[in-house]
């Protein structure tokens, strides 16, 4: 990058994702530093064998500490500060290429695409990840550290880059393997002592008390987040959105219903609150209701402009979801079509093609393969399938009538 970038990070006991994350990056970034806080497997070989600058430093329990550490070190006039269970997309350098040469802005925020064991379950959240290196630009906050408030006191711009960083940590085999729930709960904890009224912090707190099920505490952190953070905030659609799933997770859907329309007031294109509106209504049998929301997530389409979003509530969630309370409602012509637009959109989405071998089941493979090329072409049904690994009995039915009719069609 002509002695531009600097990749930064901080890393402990990373050895499973760490060459992935610097393969990605090794020839983008001038220089990669990389903070270890004691590692006791071979990250720390593994960086070196990357050429990365590395730095051995005691754990100061405190994330900012940390990464400024590696901010310190920075000799480039730009920084991306990745986590090592992360990889960058190579088919977004043209975008970081630009967003560097010819910058529109003095920081940005990038994609943060969280691959999920289901793809029903990915999420997309926008975080700001790249910026100026200025020495004055640094890390605040014990955990869930951020750089915003720095670059606001600087009066650096922020701006939007389409470049994605792929984040694994939620892959169930990493999540077992960590346990970081209580750590980040205490970390959050000592900040609010320190600033008892932070928005951020009192959010974030709920999030953890979340994870651990502590659904009461919970929903008191977050409604004092939300008392703390103006509705003109950016995380504030964030904060109502973990309101309302507290509620719910509490055993109060109708509160957090309440809760989701009054996030709809306040955004009415962030397409999350419908179709949180439309799970919660389907909970209580609401199907018509239910059916309203999904279909105004559909008439939405993915939000776009905001922090955070799960991947597919404008696009092919609420077209299953409504497939789903059609069935209820004994409108099974309809919920197929449904279905079928779902896979048509989103062909790896395995639930979608499940919920047909259900609504079809009796019918002959053939029937099933002809169905479904009403949406999706042949050569697609086959490597959509082809990829999964433990198909099951249907799976590999539909996979064999389609790899026939294809052999069929070459001799013809």
């Amino acid at each position: 990058m002509d002695g531009l970038l600097t990749v930064s990070m901080i890393v402990k006991n990373e050895e499973r994702f760490l060459p992935e994350c610097l393969t990605s990056i090794r020839d983008i970034a001038d220089e990669i530093i990389v903070v270890d806080t004691g590692s006791t497997d071979r990250t720390v070989d593994i960086a070196k064998s990357f050429g990365a600058r590395l730095i051995q430093i005691e754990w100061p329990d405190d994330f900012a500490k940390a990464r400024n550490v590696g901010l310190d070190a920075v000799r480039t006039p730009w920084v991306l500060v990745l986590d090592a269970d992360e990889e960058f997309v190579r088919d977004d350098l043209p975008a970081l290429t630009a967003a560097i040469r010819t910058p529109i802005a003095d920081a940005y925020n990038v994609r943060i695409v969280s691959v999920m064991d289901r793809a029903q379950d990915i999420s997309e959240s926008y975080v700001l990840r790249m910026f100026r290196s200025h020495p004055q630009v640094r890390f605040e906050g014990k955990v869930h550290e951020q750089v915003f408030q720095a670059l606001k006191r600087e009066n650096m711009t922020v701006g939007p880059l389409n470049v994605r960083l792929l984040h694994k940590g939620y892959l169930n085999a990493v999540v077992e393997g960590r346990s970081k729930n209580e750590r980040n709960r205490m970390l959050l904890e000592k900040q609010l002592e320190q600033e008892p009224n932070d928005g951020y912090m009192l959010w974030q707190l709920a999030q953890t008390l979340m994870a651990e099920g502590k659904y009461p505490a919970a929903v008191t952190a977050s409604r004092k987040a939300l008392h703390n953070i103006p509705v003109q905030h950016p995380i504030w659609v964030l904060a109502q959105t973990t309101y309302a799933k507290l509620l719910h997770a509490n055993g109060e859907p109708k509160r957090a219903i309440n809760a989701l329309q009054n996030g709809q007031q306040a955004y009415p294109a962030y397409t999350d609150f419908y179709y949180l509106e439309g799970l919660f209504r389907m909970g209580l049998a609401q199907w018509a209701q239910a059916e309203q929301a999904f279909h105004k997530c559909v008439e939405i389409g993915e939000a776009r402009g905001f922090l955070m979003t799960d991947t597919g509530v404008g696009g092919f969630k609420p077209l299953w979801k409504l497939s789903q309370v059609l069935i209820q409602q004994n409108r099974h012509k309809e919920a197929l079509a449904y279905l079928l637009t779902a896979i048509k959109n989103n062909p790896p989405f395995r639930d979608g093609w499940g919920a047909i071998f259900a609504l079809l089941a009796g019918s002959t493979f053939d029937a099933v393969l002809d169905t479904i090329l009403l949406t999706v072409p042949l050569d697609v049904v086959i490597t959509t399938i082809s990829a999964w690994e433990n198909r099951s009995d249907d799976e590999e039915k539909l996979l064999r009538t389609a790899q026939l009719r294809a052999q069929a069609s070459r001799q013809s």
